[in-house]
């Protein structure tokens, strides 16, 4: 009887076994079909974007990455953003088979002639080589690093930087670089499909900003975009002109430009420039305007405590009106703003609030906007939204404490001092960015003079066919990148930093995600759009707490395993011995 009563248990504890194996095969066979995963974390640091999953489901070619940032010696801070960005790889290949990676150490040449080689064609493809001081240990030490990639796809290759570079601190720059991971590696693979560049278009010939002014924003986008200066001089086919179909021979009239910007227009455009303008809309153009109303300017206070801003006669008043906007001629003061030094009573440098200057915090959840964090204007207007069939959605906007002042502006320093109160801040939340969206109506279809009418050769159209977009922005500061003097020179600062309160704001990220969107490229939109929140340890702690933090990592599992294993035998001996005794 006792016999039979162990090979039960024994058949039962095999018959267990068996379905328990049966159940871990099962469940792999059906992974291989199906794949889902469970991201926990607060921002779903490791769930890619659904454009990005989109784009790696249509690859149908191995995608391979070469990273270089590896080795045994690589400080902690390294070693974290390699981990991050081996993670985002394996998050990489599980949407896609086609993905493969290495991590190549480049300390791993034996000669000096190799890594000489090496390091020079990575030069040559744009990647640059930085040197890391770790000294988070009793001895510090240095070693070059190169957190970079090479990206290859269907015969063709692309270098990525995973870095940046802007960023003085390297805690910051690394933090900064794993919450860009997945635009980087984004951007890449755009490039590789998409051998064929979009052409953007700056224009020139209006009193706009100057090139060092734009240098930082031109500097992000040449890797996607293949960026030219446009001057209109009325000459018809600047903008459009005749294409030729390559398979029957047949003309078309296209665009020479996926997206036109207009950096801070000072002089009128013509006629015939607004005419030409508006016939590149009317074939689906997109067009970023940057403009200001007033000609406010913080040099003009220099040595004097007032100035006045008068209207700027940039002859566009008509021509956004007949799309859809007024950009007004005034200048908001905002509550909400940054500061500037001034010199206080007791002759002491101190900022005080410039209520010309406000901060805007996006609310629309439109992808150009969608989780950017803080922009600052300077001396920017408000912008009213005309009733017609266009649509219009407000990117940016004031805050609910505005106070607006008409041209002429008397401009005082000691507007700085002014108290803010609900009487006179009593306006909130105008628009000052508005993306325009519709067919579009041409400015000159009720007017079309002789003199028109023998400028469109191209062939004048009324009406766009196509829905197409147009981006107003009411301050023409807002991509001017500042400028520095040093003894090499002018050199030009990262696009949104304020040097006066060591901050970088968000206007490179929300121009960059205008000409993404305009350009048509939303896959670069939302990986952009990103944020990751980086949880860092307190320095202070884990240095004079180093000690007991690695006895504390070393003994405290140890401890909880015996914990549970002594657990499990006393509960075993209790279960064994009740049924002994029963």
């Amino acid at each position: 009887m006792k016999q039979n009563k162990k090979q039960n248990i024994r058949r039962s504890n095999l018959l267990e076994i068996l379905a328990t194996l049966l159940v871990i095969v099962f469940v792999n066979i059906i992974g291989n079909y199906l794949f889902t995963r469970f991201d926990l974390t607060a921002e779903k640091r490791f769930t890619l974007s659904e454009p990005t999953k989109k784009t790696l489901k249509g690859l149908d070619d191995q995608l391979f990455f070469r990273v270089y940032l590896e080795g045994d010696d690589l400080s902690p801070q390294y070693r974290r953003f390699r981990n991050e960005i081996k993670d985002m790889l394996d998050q990489f290949r599980a949407y896609n088979r086609h993905v493969e990676y290495e991590f190549f150490d480049p300390s791993s040449l034996k000669t000096d002639e190799e890594k000489m080689q090496f390091y020079q064609e990575l030069r040559k493809n744009g990647i640059t080589p930085l040197l890391d001081q770790d000294d988070e240990g009793s001895v510090m030490t240095q070693q070059v690093v190169v957190p970079a990639m090479m990206v290859s796809y269907n015969g063709r290759e692309t270098a990525q930087q995973l870095q940046v570079a802007d960023l003085m601190d390297r805690s910051e720059a690394i933090n900064v670089s794993i919450e860009n991971l997945e635009y980087n590696f984004v951007r890449a693979i755009h490039r590789l499909t998409h051998p064929v560049k979009s052409r953007v278009g700056f224009m020139l010939g209006h009193g706009e900003l100057k090139e060092i002014d734009l240098f930082d924003i031109q500097m992000s986008l040449v890797d996607d975009y293949s960026l030219e200066n446009v001057i209109l001089d009325e000459h018809i086919g600047t903008l459009t002109g005749h294409v030729m179909n390559t398979q029957d021979s047949s003309v078309s009239i296209a665009n020479k430009y996926d997206v036109l910007v207009v950096p801070k227009p000072l002089l009128p455009f013509s006629d015939r420039d607004l005419f030409i303008l508006d016939q590149y809309m009317m074939y689906g153009g997109k067009i970023l305007w940057l403009v200001d109303a007033l000609d406010a300017d913080m040099d003009s206070l220099q040595g004097q405590p007032q100035t006045f801003a008068t209207r700027l006669s940039t002859n566009l008043d008509e021509f956004f009106f007949n799309y859809g906007v007024r950009v007004n001629p005034d200048l908001i003061m905002d509550y909400r703003c940054r500061g500037i030094p001034m010199m206080s009573a007791d002759n002491r440098m101190q900022l005080v609030p410039w209520y010309y200057f406000p901060t805007l915090v996006p609310h629309s959840n439109h992808p150009i906007v969608s989780n950017l964090d803080v922009l600052k204007t300077d001396f920017v207007s408000s912008i009213d939204l005309i009733n017609n069939d266009i649509k219009k959605t407000v990117l940016l906007s004031t805050s609910d404490h505005v106070h607006i002042k008409n041209a002429p502006v008397n401009i005082q320093l000691a507007d700085a001092m002014v108290q803010v109160n609900d009487q006179l801040f009593n306006k909130k939340d105008l628009p000052v960015a508005v993306l325009l969206e519709g067919k579009f109506k041409s400015l000159f279809r009720s007017r079309l003079t002789a003199d028109f009418a023998a400028m469109s050769e191209i062939g004048y159209k009324t009406q766009c066919d196509d829905t197409t977009q147009m981006i107003v922005v009411s301050d023409g500061d807002m991509i001017r990148n500042d400028v520095g003097m040093s003894e090499q020179g002018m050199f030009p600062y990262p696009l949104g930093y304020d040097r006066h309160i060591n901050t970088k704001f968000a206007n490179k990220k929300f121009l960059l995600n205008a000409i993404y969107y305009l350009a048509g490229d939303e896959d670069l939109i939302y990986a952009a759009s990103r944020h990751i929140s980086i949880r860092q340890l307190d320095k202070n702690k884990v240095e004079t707490r180093r000690g007991y933090y690695q006895f504390a990592t070393l003994t405290y599992p140890v401890l909880m395993v015996l914990a549970v294993a002594a657990a499990v035998l006393v509960s075993r001996r209790l279960k064994y011995r009740r049924k002994k005794n029963a």
